[in-house]
């Protein structure tokens, strides 16, 4: 078999099994497995003879077809512009979440801020913490993470990304804000669990083969927003910003909660489709 003739039966495959990207799929696949781009395929004639590759190359693709994350065939992914290990057991970025990062670098290019203390709650795979220490070079930035998988990929992303002004942290966001003091940070940012718990059995394909620990928040999807409101907002100075990713209709929700909890300046933006996307504001310590 042939490179072009590979890629043309996996395109056929993908599509089938209802992959909205199957040329692009197949490229990364075929990259993956033998390191071939797409402009080398008429060079690169015949696939190797005698190699377990193509065998594994089918199986994966196979999987693909099925549904499975191409992020953990392929074991990478990039989020703006910084590429991330990835695989079972960690929330794959996406680039949704960029909204939550660039308004939380707005907030903090306002407050002028040259050495900013930042916790990133849910630190996942550290697609936020590490886009963020690539920034502010002085900052100091926390990345909180309970699940064990991800946790590992959150250090062996800080160490393949060589920021050493993060510090990953394994915690309990319900627990572990016991450990700093009352205006400690100038900055929360969090994409904490949204999706309601009754909801999480019928998320498409790709999405469920994700841990259900970094997706279920609870009955109404609000259980992590109500943790950090109240028990995370008091941890930030006068005049610190949070930034939260939120899911599709949870902005007024959430805008809410923060109000209540002491926020002003309450914004909700929405990501390119128009939806709720990310929930920021200002924090007023009360006196």
């Amino acid at each position: 078999m042939t490179y072009i003739n590979l890629y043309r039966e996996t395109v056929k495959a993908l599509r089938a099994g209802g992959i909205d990207s199957p040329e692009y799929d197949a490229r990364c696949m075929i990259k993956y497995f033998f390191g071939i781009d797409r402009p080398d395929y008429d060079k690169m004639i015949e696939l190797p003879e005698k190699d377990n590759t193509l065998n594994d190359f089918l199986h994966a693709a196979d999987s693909r077809a099925g549904g499975y994350p191409l992020q953990y065939i392929i074991k990478s992914w990039s989020f703006m512009d910084y590429e991330l290990s990835l695989g079972e057991g960690v929330l794959i970025p996406n680039d949704d979440t960029e909204v939550c990062v660039r308004e939380c670098i707005r907030l903090l290019d306002s407050s002028r801020i040259v050495s900013p203390k930042i916790i990133d709650l849910c630190g996942g795979s550290g697609a936020i913490s590490i886009a963020l220490a690539k920034i502010y070079t002085e900052a100091r930035i926390f990345s909180l993470e309970l699940s064990d998988d991800a946790y590992t990929y959150l250090c062996a992303n800080i160490q393949k990304n060589e920021v050493k002004n993060v510090q990953p942290i394994k915690g309990d966001l319900f627990e572990y804000y016991r450990n700093f003091k009352d205006g400690y940070f100038d900055a929360i940012i969090s994409n904490p669990p949204y999706i309601k718990t009754s909801e999480i059995a019928f998320l498409q394909q790709e999405v469920r083969h994700e841990p259900v620990m970094a997706l279920d928040g609870g009955e109404d999807g609000l259980m992590f927003y109500r943790a950090i409101c109240g028990k995370w907002l008091p941890k930030l100075r006068n005049g610190g910003i949070i930034s939260l990713e939120t899911g599709d209709e949870q902005g007024g929700a959430v805008a809410e909660m923060l109000k209540v909890s002491g926020a002003y300046d309450v914004r909700v933006l929405q990501d390119i489709a128009g939806f709720d996307r990310t929930v920021s504001g200002i924090y007023r310590v009360v006196q």
